[in-house]
């Protein structure tokens, strides 16, 4: 299985619009890993390509990194800075599968859908804890947050076993944590540093999370820019084997 990190940044991305932190103005004058558009992964699985995420930055990441073989799409938040830029599918060549769960759908539907979405794209529901097999590959949804529809993803595919936390805080739930036991590899959104956050895991907290579950190799995504520059984080995580930040276009093999 190959990975690939279209965007890595957070709802904001980096530089944000109109912000003057040492961030921002690194990103707008070095570029290269400083620069993130918004988080998107390319699971590139058994005879299945599978988008994780369609932010509103859909469109530039598809055509930098040349995306034309895609199968379906999964969408985990309703919110614009992971599912905002779904309407530029209206053009895409081919049909293409859209799993969601049914009240997830719902606000996606009525907020970002159109007719053009609706001939294009085949609905497929998913249910939290059930597994949803495709034939050499299986995925299994899990709730992230208690009061939005926010899922994570569990995917099996072979004998390798892979988490995608999506936007947790840090407080899991114990299914959660099962399904993460001995993961081949978590990937974990972690927008800010360090606590207090209460609404998202930090980095610091995820770097634990890792030791707890057992998990042999952890990539951080979704990075704030009230986060640590890309440089920076690299120098941090070097204490901790088995852990990445990972940065647009990075590819993993799995």
């Amino acid at each position: 299985m190959k990975i690939k990190f279209l965007g890595t940044g957070a709802a904001e991305g980096i530089p944000a619009i109109n912000c003057d932190c040492n961030h921002c103005r690194r990103a707008r004058k070095e570029g290269g890993k400083l620069l993130r558009e918004r988080s998107t992964i390319l699971f590139q699985l058994s005879g299945y390509n599978m988008l994780v995420e369609a932010p509103p930055d859909i469109r530039n990441q598809i055509n930098k990194y040349q995306l034309d073989d895609l199968q379906g799409i999964v969408a985990t938040h309703a919110t614009y800075s992971h599912i905002g830029g779904i309407k530029e599918f209206e053009y895409w060549p081919t049909p293409l599968d859209f799993l969601a769960e049914p009240n997830l759908f719902e606000i996606i539907h009525k907020e970002h859908w159109t007719d053009k979405l609706n001939e294009l794209m085949f609905y497929i529901p998913y249910y939290p804890g059930a597994t949803l097999s495709f034939g050499q590959f299986s995925l299994i949804p899990f709730a992230a947050r208690r009061r939005h529809p926010i899922f994570g993803l569990s995917i099996q595919n072979g004998k390798k076993h892979i988490i995608y936390t999506s936007s947790t805080p840090n407080r899991l739930t114990n299914y959660a944590l099962c399904l993460m036991t001995g993961a081949d590899l978590l990937i974990v959104n972690t927008p800010t540093f360090e606590p207090p956050k209460e609404d998202h895991i930090t980095l610091t907290e995820a770097i634990e999370l890792k030791e707890q579950v057992g998990a042999k190799q952890m990539v951080l995504t979704n990075i704030n820019h009230n986060n640590r520059p890309h440089d920076e984080l690299e120098v941090y995580i070097r204490q901790f084997p088995g852990v990445i930040v990972a940065y647009d276009g990075m590819t993993l093999e799995v």
